[in-house]
């Protein structure tokens, strides 16, 4: 089997987890799970960035580019969008106690150890333990954090998810239109490209989140709600003047202003019609 259909397990089983989760649980908002999903994907994207992006810690192969980098985001995509919180539902829409928690996290090893002698995942310098207790506290962390959504957050936490829900939802598409070759930022961070327009774009976009969280989420008056388009426009027209932001193969600016405006919209209305209460939403 070729490497790429193993990752393609796990992300249809995380799926397939979060779905089987949430139709059982049909007591709980839709809205509140789309919600969580998004940003214990967050989580793990933030912790990926660091252990595999800027510290090398492990390798994914998934045989589909030459780049090892490229290959890197592909699997980081794949899984830490798909099976991670696909499990974290799991774990906090039930409430899991210690003992599954620690039964979910032998899984994972077990999956590690079967990517490993397959020769479709590496350790660097990251050991088996590490997973463990990564795993082990992400699930603790995501579960804690739900039981306080469940009960239609207010003030900061309310906030604080939507800063993580919003830079999954600006993020996930620039990533693929970087494996897509169809633009790529050119500071030359790293040797190779991939790494070097991940580093930059994903720190520019927590930068980028952080404004407009606080114009959509903190400020109330609709006419906010604007400003994020306004900066995001000026913010990639100078990426593009500063030679920064590069386009290939017949892609540019209108067409990645259009993922970027797509995008704003999803998160603005996500964000009028989740964590609220009834009275709120009328």
């Amino acid at each position: 089997m070729a490497s790429i259909y193993w990752y393609c397990l796990l992300a249809i089983i995380g799926v397939g987890i979060a779905a089987f989760t949430i139709y059982k649980k049909r007591d709980i908002k839709l809205s509140t799970f789309l919600v969580f999903f998004i940003f214990s994907t967050c989580v793990t994207w933030i912790g990926e960035f660091v252990v595999l992006g800027l510290l090398d810690g492990y390798a994914y192969k998934t045989g589909i580019y030459t780049s090892p980098w490229a290959q890197n985001i592909l699997g980081h995509l794949i899984l830490n969008s798909t099976f991670y919180p696909g499990t974290a539902i799991l774990v906090a829409a039930y409430s899991l106690g210690y003992g599954w928690i620690s039964l979910i996290t032998a899984i994972y090893l077990l999956i590690e150890y079967l990517f490993m002698n397959l020769g479709i995942y590496e350790h660097h310098w990251w050991k088996y333990y590490m997973t463990g207790v990564a795993i082990f506290i992400y699930q603790l962390f995501t579960k804690v954090w739900f039981k306080k959504l469940d009960k239609i957050p207010h003030g900061w936490l309310r906030t604080s998810t939507f800063y993580f829900v919003g830079f999954v939802i600006l993020h996930y598409p620039i990533p693929i239109i970087l494996l897509l070759g169809k633009q790529h930022y050119n500071v030359n961070w790293a040797q190779d490209m991939y790494l070097s327009s991940t580093m930059f774009i994903f720190l520019y976009q927590l930068v980028e989140t952080l404004i407009l969280v606080f114009f959509v989420c903190v400020l109330e008056k609709w006419y906010w709600k604007f400003v994020p388009f306004i900066i995001s426009f000026v913010g990639q027209s100078l990426l593009v003047k500063l030679n920064i932001l590069v386009f290939q193969d017949g892609w540019n600016l209108f067409y990645t202003m259009l993922v970027y405006f797509f995008g704003l919209s999803i998160f603005i209305l996500l964000e009028r019609y989740s964590l609220q209460t009834e009275e709120t939403i009328n």
